[in-house]
C-alpha cells in the first residue's frame, strides 16, 4: 500500500494519477504501515516503518539538505530521458548536485533531475519536479500540438511504476486494457453532412469545387494526392449537376460504405441535433458554416439501420459546451430519436471552454470525447485511457488520438498518406505499451470527393489489426474504464507460502475481464538503483472474486 502526503489543492489530480496508474494507495495515515510513501511536501515521518519514501517537487526539501546535495532551479520547461525515452516537465523542475544513483538526467545536459540514496532506515527516492502539478496541466489544459506523440501522463506513470518496482516492492496494478488485448480502439464519425445535395450555391459547395478541380491538380503536384484522385474529383465536380436532378446517387451519402468497411466493428456516430444553426460562441454568433443542413429527426430510418449494425448514436453538441440547459436540451433530441438514456458527446470543431465538463456532466451526458487536437494527432492530455474531467464530480473523457481532417488538410498537418501512417503506426505503437483506447474520427464525407480518404482508412484498419486490438463503441470503452475505476485493491500482502491480494468492487457492468498485473523481484533486492534487478510479473485475469492467491514458485522472499 502506497501512502500519500500530499497538499490539499493536489488531491485531486492524485486521486485521478492513481485510477490511471490503478494500484493501492491511500492519503497518508499516522501509525499506519506503508512499504512505500509518496510526499510533495518534503515532509515525512522519520520514525516510522516503511521501506520507500518518494520526494516530489521543485524545490529544496530537508531530505537534499540532510543529504548535502544542492538543487539547482531550471528557469525553462525541460525534457528528460528515461531510460532512452524522453517526456517533457511543463512546470518548474530542479537538478541536483548528485550523481550517485541518478535515473532520470536532462536530455540536454545530462544534469541529475531524480536520484536514489540509501539510509540506514530506508530508501530515498527524490524526483526533481511536482508530479501532481504536472498531471493537474495535461488533464485540464493538455499538451501544446508540438509535443502530441508523446504520452506524457503515462511516462509519469512509468517512472513511479520503475521506482516500486527497483525498491523491491510488491505492488498489484489493474492494467488500462482488457485481458488479451494491447489495446482498445473506438472508430467514431462526424456527422458533420448528410449529403452534398442540402448545399446549392453556398460556402460548402464553393469550397468543394475548389478543392475538387483546382486544389486536387495543386496537390497533385506537390505530391501530397494522385492523379488518379485528380481525375476522380474532376468526375465528381462535373457530375454535381445529375446530383442535384436526382440522377445520380449523392456520393456524399456514404454510411453503407463505412458499414463495408467496418465489418461490424461497432463504431460510434457524432450527429448534430439542429438543422441550419451553427451555435454561439460566447456572446457572439459562430461562423454560418458550422451549422448542419440535415434534420436529425428525419433521419431516424438511417439512425436504427446503424443501430440495427451494432453501432453507437452519440450527440455531436453545438452549444451543450456553454452551459448546462444546453447540453440537456441536445441530449433530449438524441433521446427522443433513439430512445437512449446514455448519450455520449463531442462538440462540433471541438468547442470546449473552462466550465464545460461541469455544464456537459449537468447536462446528463455520459461522457464526453472532445479532448483532442484539429491540427495535430496524438494524447493532448498526455494518454490515451479514460480520465474524469478534473473541473466534474464525475463525467469521463474518452480522448480523441486521431483525426483525418488533421492529418491531410493542407493548413494543419498537411501529411502524404505515406507520411501519416508512419504517424499513425507510432501512435499504435504507444498504445500497444501503455494502453488506453485508440479514439479515431473519420468523418462521414472523408470516403468521398475532393477528400478521398477511404482507401487510406481501409489501410489504416489494416495496419492497426496487426496488434491485438479490441474494437468497441466509444460508450463499451468508457463503461469498462468507468468500471475498472470502481474496483479497488485493498491489500498485496507476501509470505514464504505465497501471496494474495485483496480486492473490492460493487457490481459492474463491464463487458471484458480485467488484468491484474503483480509486480515483484525475481532476485534478491540490490543496493543500488541503477544497478540490474530484474522485475518478475504474475498476471491473473480477474474474475471479480474478492481475494487471489499467487502460487509460491511465484514468490521470492
Amino acid at each position: 500500500m502506497i501512502g500519500l502526503i500530499a497538499k490539499q489543492d493536489e488531491l485531486s489530480a492524485a486521486t485521478e494519477f492513481f485510477q490511471l496508474f490503478k494500484t493501492a494507495w491511500e492519503p497518508f495515515v499516522s501509525r499506519r504501515n506503508y512499504s512505500c510513501v509518496i510526499t510533495t511536501n518534503g515532509d515525512f515521518p522519520d520514525d516510522l516503518d516503511f521501506e520507500v519514501v518518494i520526494v516530489y517537487g521543485s524545490g529544496n526539501t530537508p531530505c537534499d539538505r540532510d543529504a548535502g546535495i544542492t538543487c539547482q532551479k531550471q528557469q525553462k520547461q525541460v525534457c528528460v530521458d528515461f531510460d532512452g525515452l524522453e517526456f517533457p516537465i511543463y512546470g518548474a523542475s530542479v537538478t541536483f548536485s548528485n550523481s550517485e544513483g541518478a535515473f532520470l538526467r536532462l536530455k540536454d545536459t545530462a544534469q541529475v533531475v531524480a536520484y536514489e540514496r540509501k539510509t540506514s532506515a530506508r530508501r530515498v527516492i527524490r524526483v526533481g519536479y511536482d508530479l501532481f502539478w504536472e498531471v493537474q496541466l495535461l488533464l485540464l489544459k493538455g499538451q501544446p500540438a508540438e509535443k502530441a506523440a508523446i504520452a506524457t501522463l503515462e511516462f509519469h506513470i512509468a517512472v513511479l511504476r520503475n521506482i516500486l518496482v527497483r525498491s523491491g516492492i510488491w505492488f498489484a496494478e489493474i492494467l488500462p486494457v482488457p485481458a488479451g488485448y494491447q489495446f482498445m480502439a473506438c472508430l467514431t464519425h462526424d456527422v458533420d453532412f448528410t449529403g452534398i445535395r442540402e448545399h446549392k450555391v453556398d460556402a460548402t459547395m464553393l469550397g468543394f469545387l475548389y478543392r475538387a478541380t483546382i486544389g486536387s491538380v495543386l496537390s497533385a503536384l506537390r505530391g501530397l494526392g494522385t492523379w488518379s484522385k485528380c481525375r476522380t474529383n474532376w468526375r465528381a465536380a462535373l457530375s454535381l449537376p445529375l446530383v442535384y436532378l436526382g440522377l445520380i446517387e449523392d456520393f456524399w451519402l456514404e454510411f453503407d460504405r463505412f458499414s463495408e468497411i467496418e465489418k461490424d466493428l461497432g463504431s460510434t456516430y457524432f450527429f448534430i441535433p439542429f438543422r441550419k444553426y451553427p451555435g454561439t460562441l460566447g456572446s457572439k454568433p459562430a461562423p454560418k458554416r458550422r451549422a448542419a443542413k440535415y434534420d436529425f429527426l428525419q433521419m431516424r430510418d438511417q439512425i436504427n439501420l446503424l443501430a440495427s449494425r451494432g453501432c453507437e448514436i452519440a450527440l455531436h453538441g453545438i452549444d451543450a459546451w456553454q452551459t448546462s440547459d444546453m447540453a440537456k436540451r441536445e441530449r433530449a433530441r438524441i433521446c427522443e430519436a433513439t430512445g437512449q438514456v446514455d448519450v455520449g458527446v463531442r462538440m462540433h470543431w471541438l468547442y470546449f471552454a473552462q466550465g464545460s465538463p461541469q455544464a456537459l456532466e449537468q447536462g446528463n451526458l455520459c461522457y464526453d470525447s472532445t479532448v483532442g487536437y484539429n491540427d495535430a494527432i496524438g494524447f493532448r492530455a498526455g494518454t490515451a485511457q479514460v480520465f474524469r474531467l478534473l473541473r466534474s464530480d464525475a463525467l469521463l473523457e474518452l480522448p480523441l488520438i486521431v483525426q483525418d481532417t488533421a492529418l491531410f488538410y493542407p493548413e494543419r498537418m498537411g501529411l502524404s498518406e505515406k507520411t501519416a501512417m508512419d504517424r499513425c503506426r507510432q501512435i499504435f505503437e504507444h498504445a500497444a505499451k501503455w494502453g488506453g483506447a485508440v479514439t479515431v474520427n473519420w468523418h462521414t464525407r472523408s470516403l468521398s470527393p475532393e477528400r478521398l480518404w477511404g482507401n487510406f482508412y481501409k489501410q489504416f484498419l489494416q495496419e492497426m489489426r496487426q496488434f491485438r486490438v479490441l474494437f468497441v463503441t466509444a460508450g463499451d470503452a468508457v463503461q469498462w474504464f468507468r468500471a475498472r475505476r470502481s474496483v479497488n485493491i485493498e491489500e498485496v500482502h507476501v509470505s514464504r507460502v505465497g501471496a494474495s491480494l485483496k480486492m473490492s468492487s460493487p457490481p459492474t457492468r463491464a463487458k471484458f475481464p480485467f488484468l491484474v498485473r503483480v509486480y515483484h523481484l525475481s532476485e534478491k533486492v540490490t543496493e543500488r538503483f541503477g544497478e540490474p534487478t530484474l522485475p518478475g510479473l504474475h498476471d491473473i485475469c480477474w474474475d471479480g472474486k474478492t481475494e487471489l492467491s499467487i502460487a509460491p514458485n511465484h514468490v521470492h522472499v
